[in-house]
C-alpha cells in the first residue's frame, strides 16, 4: 500500500480488495485463455491478418474476457453509479491501476508476444467501454445500447481525432448537419482506438461553422452505430513496428443519426471530449507508474543476480545510479499522480476547480518517467533486455506511444504554461 498521503481507510480498503480481486481474476480467467491460445499470441503473424485485423479467435477470447469480468464486477468498475458502473473514485483508480500493471507488466507471454494483449480487456476506458462520457448519454441510448455495453458484449470507439485535426480539436473537419429529425455525418476519422472493431461510436463533428471557428463550441458528440450506412473501416494502423494494432481510420459517408443521439447538448461536445481525454491522461500515468514499477522491479532483481568481474552489477556505482534514478522517478510520478486524482475527485464532487494544470503535469510526467525507466532497465540487463526473451523492449514502446494520445508531451506543457499565465501558479 502507498505511504502514507492522507488515503481515508475506506478508500484504502477498498483498493486492496478490488486489486486482490483483479489479479485473481486474471490468474483464472485470462491465464487459461493465455494458455490456450499460446500460439498465436506468441506469433504475431498468426495474431493478425494480412491487413492488421486481429483473428476471430483473438477477437472471441478478448470478448469473453470483457464479459466474464463484467459479471465479476471489474469491467465498468471505474464509470459512475448513475450509469449503471461501479463508482471506482479517482484515487482508488489511481492505485488499482498501478497495482494491476505493476504486476502484468507490459506483457505476460514472452517469446515475441506484443502488448498486455489479454490483460487490458478486464477494465473499460473512455475509448472502448462505459465511462463517465456516458453521464451525457440521452435516455435511448441509455436504454437501448448502455445494457450491452455494461456487460461487455459490445464496445464503442471515442471518435474525435482526424487526418488534420490531432491536437487542434478545432481543426476538425468532419461535418454534421441537420435533417429534420436527423444528422447527417460526412467526414473521416484517424488514430481511434478500437475503431476496427467498436460497435458504436461516438463521433464529434462541427454543427456550427462560426462557432467552431470562434472556438466558442459548435461542435456536438453523437451516438454511432457502426453499422449504419455509410460508416466504413477504413484501414488498421500498424504501430511501432508491429504487424497490427487496436488504433484505425473510420470514414462517415452521409451517416444518418437520429437527433435522440446527440449526446449531451448540440454545440457543446468540446466540453464532453475533454472530459474523456482528462479521464484517459490520469488513468494513462497511474498504468505508468505501474508499469515503471515493473521495470525497476526486474532491473532489480536481474543486478543482484548477474555477475560481472567477480560481483554482482548491483555493486556497481553505475548500476547503482540507474536503480537511484528510477525510484527518484517512480516516487515523484505515484504521489503526483495521487495529488492530482484527489484534486479529480474534489472537482467532481463540486468543491474545487478542475485540475486541468496538474493533469497535464501527470500525463506529461509519468509517461516520460516510465520510459525512462524502461530505458534504465534494457541497459542494466544489457543484451538480453534486447531480446524478446524478456518484454522490456515492448515497455519501452508502449511508453513511447503513450506520449502521443490524450495529448502529447508538447500540448500538455503548453496547457501547462497557459494555465500558469492565466495565474494558476499553486501547487
Amino acid at each position: 500500500m502507498t505511504r502514507e498521503l492522507d488515503i481515508p481507510e475506506d478508500i484504502r480498503d477498498l483498493v486492496k480488495g478490488i486489486s486482490e480481486g483483479l489479479l485473481q481474476f486474471v490468474e483464472q480467467e485470462v491465464v487459461p485463455l493465455e494458455e490456450r491460445d499460446r500460439d498465436i499470441l506468441g506469433d504475431e503473424r498468426k495474431l493478425f491478418d494480412e491487413h492488421g485485423y486481429l483473428v476471430p479467435r483473438a477477437q472471441e477470447a478478448r470478448q469473453q474476457i470483457r464479459q466474464r469480468s463484467a459479471q465479476a464486477g471489474y469491467y465498468a468498475m471505474y464509470a459512475p453509479e448513475s450509469v449503471g458502473g461501479g463508482g471506482v473514485p479517482p484515487r482508488a483508480m489511481s492505485l488499482i491501476q498501478e497495482r494491476y500493471y505493476r504486476h502484468i507488466g507490459p506483457g505476460r507471454l514472452y517469446a515475441g508476444w506484443a502488448r498486455a494483449f489479454l490483460t487490458a480487456p478486464p477494465i473499460a476506458s473512455f475509448v472502448d467501454g462505459p465511462s463517465q462520457i456516458f453521464t451525457f448519454a440521452p435516455e435511448e441510448v441509455r436504454k437501448e445500447f448502455l445494457p450491452a455495453l455494461l456487460r461487455g458484449e459490445k464496445t464503442v470507439c471515442f471518435a474525435l481525432s482526424e487526418p488534420d485535426a490531432g491536437s487542434d480539436v478545432w481543426g476538425l473537419k468532419t461535418r454534421a448537419i441537420r435533417d429534420g429529425d436527423e444528422w447527417v455525418i460526412s467526414g473521416t476519422k484517424q488514430w481511434i482506438t478500437n475503431a476496427p472493431y467498436a460497435d458504436y461510436a461516438i463521433v464529434f463533428a462541427v454543427t456550427d461553422e462560426e462557432m467552431a471557428a470562434q472556438h466558442r463550441g459548435g461542435i456536438t458528440a453523437f451516438f454511432v452505430d457502426t453499422s449504419s450506412p455509410g460508416f466504413q473501416r477504413q484501414a488498421v494502423i500498424r504501430i511501432m513496428g508491429h504487424l497490427g494494432s487496436d488504433c484505425g481510420i473510420i470514414s462517415l459517408d452521409g451517416v444518418r443519426v437520429p437527433h435522440s443521439r446527440v449526446m449531451g447538448e448540440v454545440n457543446q461536445g468540446f466540453q464532453i471530449a475533454m472530459l474523456g481525454i482528462s479521464e484517459g491522461r490520469v488513468s494513462i500515468a497511474a498504468s505508468c507508474v505501474g508499469l515503471a514499477e515493473y521495470a525497476l522491479d526486474r532491473a532489480l532483481a536481474y543486478a543482484q543476480e548477474r555477475k560481472a568481474f567477480g560481483v554482482p552489477i548491483a555493486e556497481h556505482q553505475a548500476i547503482q545510479f540507474m536503480l537511484a534514478d528510477m525510484a527518484i522517478d517512480i516516487f515523484t510520478s505515484k504521489y503526483a499522480c495521487l495529488q492530482t486524482a484527489a484534486l479529480v475527485e474534489a472537482a467532481v464532487k463540486g468543491q474545487a476547480r478542475i485540475p486541468v494544470k496538474e493533469i497535464s503535469i501527470v500525463k506529461a510526467y509519468c509517461v516520460e518517467a516510465c520510459q525512462r525507466a524502461f530505458d534504465a532497465a534494457i541497459q542494466i540487463h544489457g543484451g538480453v533486455g534486447l531480446t524478446d526473451d524478456l518484454p522490456l523492449n515492448e515497455g519501452w514502446r508502449i511508453a513511447r506511444t503513450l506520449r502521443i494520445p490524450d495529448g502529447t508531451s508538447e500540448i500538455q506543457r503548453r496547457t501547462i504554461a497557459r494555465q500558469m499565465l492565466r495565474g494558476d501558479t499553486a501547487f
